[in-house]
């Protein structure tokens, strides 16, 4: 099965005010940049309900990719193999492959933020041991702020989100709104750390780390710039 997740800003034209629309959907079987996303700044029946309006830290688009090798806790390992003896050869090679061998993850991300509160944000990914013997699809989703929490993002700092989301393993739900906190570091680089023991064991109790290849505020303008050196 294949995952996307990358989702595209849509840009005002010259004459037009910043509009942005609702997300669209996830779709399979498309390339990295084929989906549009973008913040939804219209409130239903056009009562701000006490919203803050929008401006350069509370509205943002940013997408990236996810790259980690999850090293297994020792301690682990040791009680399982202290454990009960295997009472086959099968018992023995899954625990091998549980517990011993790094896993790695590869895929993308994407979060849109609008006026402080997370609009959506998707994290799909391969989880597989560096054996090649494991692996599956794994995908974050249904992201909700917790109570109360509103998003300051400020660029040249640590800019953390707190919240729940549900994963899917293998295109199976796993499990729903499990705390999950989001931290951008100077719009650089991204890291997921899963506070549900059940869902963070998983990936050995390591955080998910990734970078930033697309940082766009409110009015579209990228913030994330790459500039070559002179020649």
């Amino acid at each position: 099965m294949f995952f996307s997740s990358d989702l595209g800003l849509v840009a005002p034209s010259a004459n037009q005010e910043p509009k942005f629309w609702n997300y669209v959907g996830l779709a399979q079987g498309l390339n990295y940049n084929d989906l549009l996303l973008s913040v939804d700044t219209q409130i239903a029946g056009g009562v701000d309900e006490g919203l803050p309006p929008i401006n350069n830290s509370n509205t943002f688009y940013t997408k990236g990719l996810l790259s980690t090798v999850l090293f297994p806790d020792n301690s682990e390992i040791n009680q399982n193999l202290s454990g009960p003896p295997p009472t086959s050869l099968n018992q023995t090679s899954e625990s091998i492959v549980l517990y011993s061998f790094q896993k790695l993850v590869s895929g993308t991300w994407s979060l849109n933020v609008s006026r402080g509160l997370v609009t959506d944000f998707h994290a799909n990914f391969k989880l597989l041991t560096v054996n090649g013997i494991d692996k599956h699809f794994i995908e974050l989703l249904n992201f909700q702020n917790s109570n109360g929490s509103y998003i300051t993002f400020n660029q040249f700092s640590n800019t953390p989100i707190n919240g729940f989301a549900d994963i899917k393993i293998d295109d199976e739900l796993f499990q729903s709104k499990f705390p999950l906190t989001i931290q951008i570091f100077n719009i650089n680089t991204i890291v997921l750390t899963i506070k549900d023991e059940t869902v963070s064991n998983i990936f050995y109790n390591n955080n998910l780390l990734g970078i930033t290849d697309s940082f766009k505020n409110f009015k579209g303008d990228e913030l994330l710039i790459f500039e070559e050196d002179e020649k």
